[in-house]
């Protein structure tokens, strides 16, 4: 599929949508520190601009559009989350945007705090929104399911749960529809249970294990692989926990408490905290992905990010679909969410 992607960050959903076999045509965000690490390693650039300045009539002909819309807002660790945090308006862009080009298909990504907001009537409003989206302009909507899932389930190396957004135009038959659906969200790969033919999660170990010390010779070969001096301190709160090498990473956050630096977490060997590199590795980065800007800017664009490895088996489920790999399903899918 040809994909535009709005809030693209440093790439990570794009990265995945790539490894899948999709052609991004399209990809913005406002951050020029993204914009330095996304050109430095895709063949494409990223249009630097603000979405509200984004009109219909600049995208290129697509077939999905996608957007991990900015989540501080909406996330349970910001404890003075709003419904009225104006970042939770930019998801409105994303409907204006539709709205304006009418694609096949999008897929918003979002964090879980997103369900709880207003008691869950933000999250029934957004998918309301989504699903009348051009029905007063002729066009007959969108289809749009919403989906819990766990980063870890398909092969990344931390507990990172997510809500996905799905939408499939209504021009499309529903027998067509329900395909995509059926096969939606991907089978998981990995489980911490022992069920047949599903690898085990992997652990903080099976991510970093193999990384030398930052400041050793080999460490300084590595790229990114730079932590800060920040003092480590153990007491159970978020960036402060003590860490197990045999269970997976910690959730990669981007900012901690809606104000200050990106939350890192403290190494498994309590003596520093974890490198751009080792976060970027939880958050299945590959070593030769380089990351731009400050190191707390570095931080803070794998925090936001979606999980590269995630990305790749969503893309994968929308690229066999194309394909015509898919067929209707007679059974629920195991869910281990």
């Amino acid at each position: 599929m040809k994909v535009v992607s709005l809030f693209a960050g440093c790439g990570g959903l794009d990265l995945g949508l790539l490894k899948a076999g999709h052609e991004i045509v399209l990809a913005t965000d406002f951050c020029k520190d993204c914009k330095a690490t996304y050109d430095k390693n895709f063949d494409h650039e990223l249009l630097l601009l603000d979405i509200k300045k984004l009109k219909g009539s600049q995208l290129p002909e697509y077939d999905l559009l996608t957007g991990g819309f900015p989540c501080q807002g909406f996330s349970v660790a910001n404890t003075r989350r709003s419904i009225k945090d104006e970042r939770n308006e930019l998801y409105l862009e994303i409907v204006r945007l539709l709205e304006e080009t009418t694609p096949k298909y999008f897929l918003a990504e979002n964090v879980m705090g997103i369900l709880s907001l207003g008691g869950g009537k933000i999250a029934e409003q957004i998918t309301k929104e989504f699903s009348e989206i051009g029905t007063e302009n002729n066009f007959p909507g969108y289809e749009v399911k919403v989906y819990k899932m766990n980063a870890a389930h398909y092969g990344v190396p931390q507990g990172r749960k997510r809500v996905i957004f799905l939408g499939v135009s209504k021009k499309i038959s529903s027998n067509k529809r329900k395909i995509l659906f059926d096969n939606f969200p991907p089978n998981i790969t990995h489980s911490d249970k022992k069920e047949m033919g599903l690898k085990k999660i992997k652990t903080l170990k099976d991510a970093i294990g193999d990384l030398p010390e930052p400041k050793s010779s080999e460490g300084k070969k590595i790229p990114n692989h730079i932590s800060n001096n920040h003092k480590v301190k153990i007491n159970g709160y978020l960036g402060n926990r003590k860490l197990s090498w045999d269970k997976p990473g910690p959730t990669i956050v981007g900012r901690g408490g809606g104000t200050g630096g990106p939350v890192i977490a403290v190494h498994p060997n309590l003596t520093r905290r974890l490198s751009v590199r080792e976060t970027a590795r939880i958050q299945s980065f590959p070593d030769n992905f380089i990351f731009e800007g400050s190191l707390s800017s570095q931080f803070r664009q794998i925090g936001n990010a979606v999980a590269v490895d995630f990305a790749m088996h969503l893309g994968k489920t929308l690229k066999d679909y194309e394909d015509n790999k898919l067929s209707e399903k007679l059974e629920e899918q195991l869910s281990l969410f």
